[in-house]
Formats: C-alpha cells, structure tokens, sequence
C-alpha cells in the first residue's frame, strides 16, 4: 500500500472573531488581516486585509463580521475572506491546499454544528491535506509559556485567559486538555467595550454612532486600566479639564490638502492646529475598560474577571491542578494590552487566591499573535502535529465522525 505524501508546508491559521494571524509554521510573525468585510461611503466593497491598505475614509464605513455572539455562524463572508487571505497572491500565501497542512482555531465554546461546517469548508471546497482545528486557549498552551515566569520549557497544566472581540473566557488546560467542565466566558469583549464608548461620546461629546472603526482606534490609542477607579472618578470630577492629569485631547481624523490624516492622541508639547477637531476624554478613559472588572456596572449580572477566574479554578476536582493552574495563568487577547491590566488583575486575583498557593501571571509580549505563535511551534513539530491531524482522506472515508473523534466532541454542559 502506497504511503499517503506528506504536506510540504505547514499553515497556521488563527482565525479571531476580529482579525485573521495567518502565516506559515516556518515563519517568525504572521500576517494579521482584518476579519470583516466593510463597505465605505462611496459604497465601495473592501475584503480582508483591503479595508487596511485600499481604504481612505474610515468615516461611517458598515462592516459586517463572520462571527456573531462568538460562534462562526456566516460562512459566506468568512469564505470570501478565507478566498483573499489562502488564494490572493495579493496578500502572499498562495496557497496550494493539496500540498498544504492546516492547523485552525476555533472558539472555546463552538456549536458542534459550526465546528461541523468548518470540517466540511476546509476538506470538501478547499482540499487541504491534512487539518488540526483547536481553540486559541490550546495553541497558547503549545507555547514555551515557562518562559513567561522566568524559567524555560511548557508545562501540562494552564490556565489561558483570552480576552477577545466577542467575550473574555477563562479556559483551564489540565495535563494537556481543555477541562470543559470548568471554562467559564464573561460576555464582555473589544466589541461591547467599544460600543459603551461609542454611547458614551454620543451622549456627552459628538454624534458617533456611525463611527465604529474610528471609535474602535480612539479605545485602543485612548483607554487604560485603573487601580483605583474610585479615587480616579473623584479626580475627574473635582478638577477642571486643564488641571486634570488623567484628561486625553484626542485629535479626529480629517481630509488634508495632502490627503486623510489619521486620528491620534494630541501631542500636548505642540501648539493645536485651528482645522483639527479635538475630542477631550476624561473618565471615559478607564470607565470603559472597568466593565472586564465589573460588568455589573452595566447590568450584565456576571463576576468580573477575577472572580470568573476563580470560579474556573475551583470547578477543577484535583487540588492539585488547581494550585498548579494559579501558578501559570497566562493572558491573551487583545483587551489584555490595555495599560495597567496586568498589574490590576495580579492584585484583585491575589486577594482571592489561598495563602498557601503561589499566583504567577504570565504576559506575552504580544497577547494577540500569542497563539498563532504557539500553532507555529506545534506546526515544526511534525510527529505531535501528526498524531492529532485529520488527512482528506480519512476524512472522505469515514466523515465528520472522524474529525469528532480526533478533535473531541466538547461536553453539553459546558456549552449550556
């Protein structure tokens, strides 16, 4: 019996409800692709990575996104921008799906019949060779994560919490496996954080409802997270704006006559420009990022992320996994980069944990391609990667049965 030819590449696709990290296992950084298609006011149709580099005029640009509430549920956008990103020599893959071996992520908490479809898209209409679907929490557990602490090499036991576009979750990775059982999800992410923030503007500074990228970029340059929100608060209201520390000019884009100007955070050494239209954010700055820490600010009747993180660990039976999960909590996602987030859940989550239990808080240095990068590590390992692999060909003789049975069938409860 002839031996099935090994894929002569490796891709990691980390497929994030807002962005795409793609790139080859062999490669130091992936590309990082808009997840979305957007129509821009001259109705103009952008895909991928196009609404970057074509797009002139973020203003009032609509865009509509693959996920919805954290679950792939729109395969025909997802599909055109799969097209760009695995197809378009534009964008540098080009690639050649039958000679090609795919390693993709999924949401923690994905539908079965959505992680169904996505078997079904990646064999049967782009016939790749072989196909490893994980969630983003499982490629971040790939990674030598004890060098985050200081030390070297991996352990079998993390506790990833990933904080993303559509929600925060906190996944418990026991001897190499996601405990289902104990992952919890804040339905807090970057899109309901931008949005109070695009309220919030509206109601007490501009119309900005259309807005949402250039919100979005105003959060991102703008927000940070406090240690002492009370007292901050009180600051903001007792001071006027031009003795306030913690106000922020933060400059609107505009037409120049040498063409779009981005939005940016006003450089107080320098005089103010009479044409720029300037926006002043006080304790919308760190009000915003408060909901991850206490959603009950907004009536959404859940623990904030330390307590969830609790929660988590305490739904783990052994003692002694629990006191080793505390011991290499590692964080990803793109809300974790916001400044002082660290520092703020290293002392709300020390104040929860035992005396007797150590807390160590790993942060990598880029929390959003921190998966893509353990996906490339486990892409160089060929024998780990093989054993989890799914080939076209197991797939077309026994069908997604075979890809439950490789990837693990996620337990009921935990998705209810």
């Amino acid at each position: 019996m002839p031996v099935a030819a090994q894929p002569r590449a490796t891709l990691v696709l980390d497929n994030g409800a807002y962005t795409i990290k793609a790139g080859y296992a062999t490669v130091e950084a992936p590309s990082i692709i808009p997840n979305c298609i957007a129509r821009g006011r001259d109705r103009r149709v952008y895909i991928g990575d196009e609404f970057l580099t074509q797009c002139k005029d973020f203003s009032g640009v609509v865009f509509r996104r693959p996920f919805e509430k954290g679950h792939l549920t729109n395969w025909e956008s997802e599909k055109a921008i799969w097209d760009r990103v695995l197809l378009n020599p534009e964008v540098g893959f080009n690639v050649s799906p039958d000679e090609t071996a795919l390693i993709v992520t999924e949401p923690v908490l994905h539908l079965p019949a959505c992680s169904s479809n996505m078997d079904q898209i990646v064999f049967e209409e782009y016939g790749f060779s072989t196909y490893y679907r994980c969630t983003t929490s499982a490629l971040v557990h790939e990674n030598e994560t004890g060098l985050l602490f200081g030390g070297s090499g991996r352990s079998d036991t993390t506790l990833v919490v990933d904080s993303g576009y559509s929600a925060t979750t906190v996944i418990p990775i026991v001897a190499d496996a996601v405990f289902y059982p104990a992952v919890r999800r804040l339905n807090v992410g970057g899109k309901l954080l931008r949005n109070f923030l695009k309220e919030t503007i509206s109601f007490r500074h501009y119309n900005m409802m259309d807005e949402i990228h250039i919100v979005n970029e105003i959060k991102d340059q703008s927000c940070f997270v406090t240690a002492q929100f009370a007292k901050d608060l009180e600051t903001c209201k007792r001071l006027l704006p031009a003795n306030n520390p913690l106000m922020l000019d933060y400059v609107l884009p505009r037409a120049t006559a040498s063409g779009f100007r981005q939005g940016h955070v006003r450089d107080v050494s320098l005089p103010p420009d009479p044409d720029d239209q300037v926006l002043t954010l006080g304790n919308e700055r760190f009000s915003v990022p408060e909901i991850l820490f206490s959603p009950s600010d907004i009536g959404i009747k859940q623990a904030g992320l330390p307590e969830a993180i609790m929660q988590a660990v305490s739904a783990v039976p052994d003692p002694d996994a629990r006191g080793l999960l505390l011991g290499n909590v590692v964080l990803a996602g793109g809300n974790t980069k916001f400044p002082g987030f660290r520092e703020r859940m290293s002392m709300e989550l020390q104040a929860l944990v035992p005396d007797d239990v150590t807390l160590r808080i790993g942060f990598p240095e880029d929390p959003i391609t921190y998966g893509w990068q353990g996906g490339a590590q486990l892409g160089q390992q060929k024998s780990r990667l093989r054993s989890r692999q799914v080939t076209r060909k197991e797939y077309m003789e026994h069908g997604p049965n075979v890809c439950l049975r490789k990837f693990g069938k996620k337990s009921i409860k935990a998705l209810e």
